[in-house]
């Protein structure tokens, strides 16, 4: 039995024991796996029951401490920020599993962000880098601009690409290994010895603003998901994943469109230079580590495979278009 089927059952029981409080038709619960394109450290579940449908997001205990955070401002970024509505947090010791549940928006992601659109969400991304409040209630330390790209995309990148070293797909060779790792030491140098980056990463930012976590329903309104990277960090990355590649347009950012919504100082542009190239590079990397922890999924690894593939040589090809 899968991992995703051994969560079903647990979960049923926890949602008979909260149905007055969630007000749920017990005998009519349907719980549907949902596919995280996003990678396989979170477990989505649709919940239909009577008239109610609900989002349940879990994690394992060992990946729980963004959800918490979440958790803790969920009415500041519902309210502000047009955050989805959380309705309550689930807990199985017996599964090491925890995440939030939230109320179903019927909606999809766009295929891209119109004007009107991306000027909406750029003033509530805005607002979020400026909100002191808010950064007041995310956990430090405080890093400067250098170790927050450290942190976050070369981390990644190193764990991705020893991911891939150690099992590497078909259509990945040595030379694309090597010319990957030469990729990534060349991002790291320039973060570490450009005066740019000595800022301090102080404000907060939703750090996974990816056009997959836009959701518009039906009747226009739009939504921010997956808070669960909220902490205190550099605005550039925001603006970078926003305006940056998608499944559908893997291509990173430019500064024209960033400039066009979000006026940077020149030490920001800077940084966005380097961060749009490490989000186009991520673009190539981090598929070819979805495509081999695919292997491990059997409900969707074939179908989670194939797009990485797709993805990967497309986001390849511009990358070398556009860097070389």
């Amino acid at each position: 039995m899968s991992e995703l089927a051994r969560l079903v059952e647990p979960i049923r029981a926890w949602l008979a024991s909260q149905a007055r409080i969630l007000d749920l038709d017990v005998d009519s619960v349907s719980i549907e796996p949902i596919l995280n394109w996003g990678g396989f450290v979170n477990r989505s579940f649709r919940v239909s029951a009577g008239h109610r449908r609900l989002f349940l997001k879990l994690t394992s205990y060992s990946e729980k401490r963004g959800l918490e955070v979440w958790r803790r401002v969920a009415p500041r970024i519902e309210s502000r920020y047009h955050g989805p509505r959380m309705v309550g947090w689930l807990d199985l010791p017996s599964r090491s599993f925890s995440g939030p549940l939230f109320e179903w928006i019927d909606g999809g992601t766009p295929a891209r962000l119109d004007h009107e659109l991306a000027a909406g969400i750029s003033r509530a991304v805005s607002g979020l880098h400026d909100d002191i409040d808010l950064g007041r209630q995310l956990p430090g330390p405080v890093r400067s601009c250098a170790e927050a790209y450290l942190g976050s995309y070369h981390d990644r990148f190193s764990e991705d690409l020893a991911t891939v070293a150690a099992d590497p797909p078909p259509f990945v060779d040595d030379a694309l290994i090597a010319w990957l790792e030469g990729r990534i030491r060349d991002l790291e140098a320039r973060a570490r010895e450009s005066p740019a980056f000595h800022a301090l990463a102080d404000r907060p930012v939703h750090g996974d603003l990816w056009l997959d976590n836009v959701l518009v329903d039906r009747d226009g309104g739009w939504y921010l998901l997956d808070w669960d990277g909220l902490s205190l960090g550099d605005p550039v990355i925001d603006w970078t994943m926003l305006f940056g590649p998608s499944r559908d347009h893997p291509k990173a950012a430019t500064e024209d469109i960033v400039l066009t919504h979000a006026p940077l100082s020149r030490d920001e542009r800077d940084r966005l230079a380097v961060y749009a190239e490490a989000s186009q590079l991520d673009w190539v990397l981090d598929p070819l580590a979805d495509w081999v922890q695919g292997g491990q999924e059997p409900e969707h690894g074939a179908r989670v495979r194939l797009a990485n593939e797709r993805i990967h040589a497309q986001a390849l090809e511009a990358y070398r278009e556009r860097y070389g």
